[in-house]
């Protein structure tokens, strides 16, 4: 599957012009030697493997749905991040099944013009809601999996921490997660405004309706937090006012089990009474 960034804005002129115009592949084909920055045959190549055109009952080119979708974004931007994400939906190229690890994890392995292709699209150092869900929808796309409700719940929790963390120190935090899901935290931010030491933040975050909050936490993200200076769990309770519980490493250690013989953990649920969350947090702000 051909990746270039000139090809892809070609194609989106290309059906721009049939959707306002009546003309066969064949007449298409005879009457450019070349078609905006690449030739004809690599547009009906392109556009009829990415399923973007059809032919009418007349024999006419014609744009399908998905290709309609390319035309009715707002922008060539916006319509090349679509363009992107269908081909790789569909041809689930091998580069594409690191996508989830992380946007800066997965962007060293790709090919020189699928790198222009993202930074053109302005997918690699945006934090828009849109450029975001991007991301999340194809690493799940790529593995067969569709958006789920867990994932949104979590990233409600990572806006909420970096809204929170502007406020507090007046410093912007970096969305580590966005860039890397290996990292063992999902937010680098400071421990002051009056101290830039960096503190790592793991988020968690509950939608439930009942007083049981149930928070996932995996090996790699507690061995982290084991050996770094600064490190919190920011435990929100999402509601009509979302509320936030702060954790530390000490106090978290009590929920953390201990491998015997040949037996290790990886993954853990630890769950939690508002209740109990408001008295842990009432704990430390008398210390």
């Amino acid at each position: 599957m051909i990746f270039s960034v000139g090809i892809l804005y070609s194609i989106q002129k290309f059906l721009y012009f049939i959707s306002n115009s009546t003309i066969k592949a064949t007449e298409f084909n005879n009457a450019f030697q070349r078609y905006e920055a690449t030739s004809p045959q690599i547009i009906l190549e392109v556009t009829e493997n990415c399923n973007w055109i059809q032919l009418d009952k007349n024999g006419n080119l014609t744009t399908t749905v998905r290709g309609k979708e390319i035309i009715e974004q707002k922008d060539m931007t916006y319509a090349l991040r679509v363009q992107l994400k269908h081909m790789i939906e569909m041809n689930k190229p091998s580069w594409s099944y690191l996508i989830h690890k992380g946007r800066k994890e997965a962007f060293q392995y790709f090919p020189s013009n699928v790198k222009q292709c993202f930074k053109e699209a302005e997918l690699m150092n945006s934090y828009d809601k849109e450029v975001i869900k991007w991301w999340d929808v194809l690493a799940l796309a790529v593995r067969g999996k569709q958006l789920d409700t867990q994932l949104e719940i979590g990233r409600t929790g990572e806006e909420l921490t970096l809204e929170y963390e502007r406020k507090r120190v007046n410093f912007e935090p970096k969305w580590q997660s966005i860039e890397s899901n290996l990292s063992g935290f999902d937010i680098l931010s400071v421990v002051s405004s009056e101290d830039s030491t960096p503190l790592r933040i793991e988020v968690k975050a509950s939608a439930n309706v009942s007083n049981i909050h149930t928070f996932y936490l995996t090996r790699n993200e507690w061995n982290v937090a084991e050996v770094s200076e600064n490190y919190l769990f920011y435990l929100w309770v999402l509601s009509e006012s979302p509320k936030l519980f702060i954790l530390d490493t000490e106090e978290m250690y009590n929920h953390i089990p201990i491998n015997n013989g040949n037996g290790s953990w990886e993954n853990l649920k630890i769950s939690f009474t508002l209740e109990e969350l408001t008295n842990l947090n009432k704990k430390r702000n008398e210390f």
